[in-house]
């Protein structure tokens, strides 16, 4: 009991700092944890990772959290392949002259080469195939996240499958994921239309849209990995939970079972979170913030948040009753749906 009581001391003094209160990762609404259509696009990218080459896109909307999904996609690739190397890259405006030096170059800096980069075109490509033949050397397998892929130009998707190629040639395995925004379609209809069918098989071939939350069971993933699996402050050994709520945790209480309730609030604060609109994940995240202000000091062994709790915080988070410009694509099939029946 003594034990128990000087942990529960410990926690309480750290909350009680509001440095260390406000740089909590759900407080500051920067948590990066797993949803339901997360879990979806995981599967899809692993069952490409497994070919010899792989490539899979989504698009998505604005704010429905595709940065933190490919976080995630980092994290569990490194697990679930351990010694591949693993290429996070950002594609920059195609409003800019499209120039393969440049794209080298940005490509090294995303590989966080450290090298002096060469001048002449011919060496700067033998610069990225040295560079990425090391990154995936020990599992000779190579995987690249390409985000903002609708900033791409037709002529770096012939530059990528070059190296992806070369790659190829030497034994390597090449797995290719591209994010981007919805004009990523208009992008992939262009390739469809240009005659190109080699970028269209080679990039294009798996196509998805990357859903906004749609249903309770796409929170349970989230709210889960706060309960579970993380940790703060650093070395604590503290979930999120357990920090944010202590007395209550240590009674069992779990945002696990909150999903159901928290999407019924999103219900009634707005029906558009129904159906194919769904919730973005930048409200989910701004929610979860605003809940645990309004609740810091109900913490309590019996504390248990009701609907209404979970209404205000939404509220406040913006989240209200507003005509959505996004548009549903039909044509294209959506992260739930099963890579099996591809």
């Amino acid at each position: 009991m003594k034990a128990r009581d000087e942990a529960l001391a410990y926690i309480l003094r750290l909350r009680a700092d509001q440095d260390v209160w406000d740089a909590h990762p759900v407080v500051c609404a920067g948590a990066t944890l797993p949803t339901g259509p997360t879990g979806a696009a995981i599967s899809l990218v692993i069952a490409q990772a497994r070919l010899q080459r792989g490539c899979v896109a989504f698009w998505a909307h604005p704010t429905t959290g595709k940065t933190s999904c490919i976080t995630a996609l980092a994290a569990v690739l490194a697990e679930r392949f351990p010694g591949c190397g693993i290429v996070r890259h950002e594609a920059k405006s195609n409003s800019k002259v499209v120039a393969e030096g440049s794209f080298i170059e940005d490509m090294l800096h995303s590989i966080e080469y450290c090298g002096k980069i060469q001048h002449s075109l011919a060496a700067k490509r033998e610069q990225l195939r040295r560079a990425l033949f090391a990154l995936g050397a020990e599992r000779r397998h190579v995987i690249v996240l390409l985000d903002e892929a609708q900033e791409l130009a037709e002529p770096e998707l012939r530059w990528l499958k070059e190296q992806a190629n070369w790659l190829v040639a030497h034994g390597f395995k090449v797995t290719i994921v591209l994010f981007g925004q919805e004009e990523l379609i208009d992008f992939r209809n262009y390739i469809l239309s240009s005659g190109r069918s080699d970028l269209r098989a080679r990039f294009f071939q798996h196509v998805y849209e990357f859903e906004q939350i749609q249903r309770h069971q796409d929170l349970v993933p989230l709210l889960s990995g706060c309960d579970e699996g993380s940790e703060y402050p650093e070395g604590s050994k503290l979930t999120y939970t357990h920090f944010l709520w202590p007395e209550a945790y240590g009674n069992g209480f779990r945002l696990k079972g909150q999903a159901s309730t928290l999407w019924h609030a999103f219900e009634r604060v707005s029906p558009l979170a129904r159906g194919e609109h769904g919730v973005a994940m930048i409200f989910v995240a701004i929610a979860l913030s605003r809940f645990a202000d309004a609740t810091r000091d109900r913490d309590a062994p019996h504390f248990q948040p009701t609907l209404e709790d979970w209404v205000a915080a939404i509220t406040k988070a913006g989240y209200q009753n507003r005509a959505h410009s996004q548009s549903s694509r039909r044509d294209l099939p959506k992260t739930h749906h099963d890579p099996c029946m591809s």
